[in-house]
């Protein structure tokens, strides 16, 4: 899960009954729409400041960055017993399943790659030898954990980056429908969410970005209620002697997934299955679409 720095504040406006409070979590833009109807200005500003601090404590929680975070606390704990509680438990069950179902392929204990792929500008491909070095850390199967604690071994990190903002996204949706009755569209940084729509209100429109980035849009379509993830290597990929290296990485080999799409788009009843059903079709590579069409949820592929 990314950080940069906690800036708790929103930006708000209303445009054609719809209020908007804007803001930013985990490294990412965020937004918050709601069908104003006869609700006053001032409570919707409550409710949406309700659900960006649902947002900003998750990522407080679980960012790797913070000193203060569970992860931090996990991953720098030299191989002793950490305590944890139900909603970590719930989250590392979650890791446990992925891995599973991807054979090893999705591993949250593989973010420690980003010490030799960057994907920011890279000029050169790993060495062998220095993938090797790394591959030493990572293994899921390493790592012991129940309801009251995990056991990190030393020198191994774990991360929440695959799973933490769909899993954000669906928290601070449910937590939305606990505060408004309006029609709501909640937008953690592309990971979207929408509840409460009723027969009178116009359905959302979604817009997917274009591969070639810079905020063209691709392909819009209209949704009522459900859940939107995308995954692609738009902005996380570099392209080196003509190859282009995607930022999704195989945990089993320490390579990016090869002939894997360029973004893949999935609606879902939840965020989280959602962006589970996005990564796990990027990692199939060139089987992407095939393992799409078995889930029977609706889906965009860009090549």
């Amino acid at each position: 899960m990314k950080h940069q720095s906690l800036n708790n504040t929103l930006n708000f406006s209303v445009n054609n009954n719809i209020f908007c409070a804007k803001f930013v979590a985990m490294a990412n833009p965020c937004s918050i729409f709601i069908e104003q109807g006869n609700t006053s200005t001032e409570t919707l500003q409550k409710i949406a400041y309700s659900i960006a601090a649902e947002a900003w404590r998750i990522e407080q929680k679980y960012s790797r960055y913070l000193n203060t975070s569970v992860i931090y606390k996990i991953n720098n704990n030299q191989g002793d017993a950490v305590l944890i509680d139900n909603e970590t438990f719930s989250l590392l069950t979650l890791a446990d399943t992925l891995w599973r179902e991807s054979a090893g392929k999705f591993d949250i204990s593989s973010g420690i790659f980003r010490k030799i792929w960057t994907f920011n500008q890279q000029k050169k491909i790993p060495t062998k030898k220095e993938i090797n070095q790394v591959l030493k850390y990572i293994g899921w199967e390493k790592v012991d954990f129940d309801q009251q604690k995990i056991i990190l071994p030393k020198g191994m990190q774990i991360d929440f980056g695959g799973i933490g903002k769909e899993y954000a996204t669906d928290r601070c949706a449910s937590l939305a429908t606990q505060l408004t009755d309006q029609s709501i569209l909640i937008n953690l940084g592309g990971d979207i969410a929408i509840q409460n729509h009723q027969n009178q209100s116009a359905p959302w429109k979604i817009s997917i970005e274009s591969k070639e980035g810079k905020g063209k849009i691709w392909k819009q379509f209209n949704l009522s209620k459900g859940a939107v993830a995308t995954s692609g290597d738009v902005y996380k990929s570099f392209t080196l002697d003509g190859k282009r290296y995607g930022h999704i990485i195989n945990a089993l080999t320490g390579y990016p997934i090869e002939l894997a799409p360029r973004t893949v788009t999935v609606i879902a009843p939840n965020c989280s299955e959602a962006g589970i059903l996005t990564t796990l079709s990027i990692l199939e590579g060139k089987g992407a679409e095939y393992f799409l069409q078995k889930t029977g949820r609706a889906y965009w592929i860009q090549t």
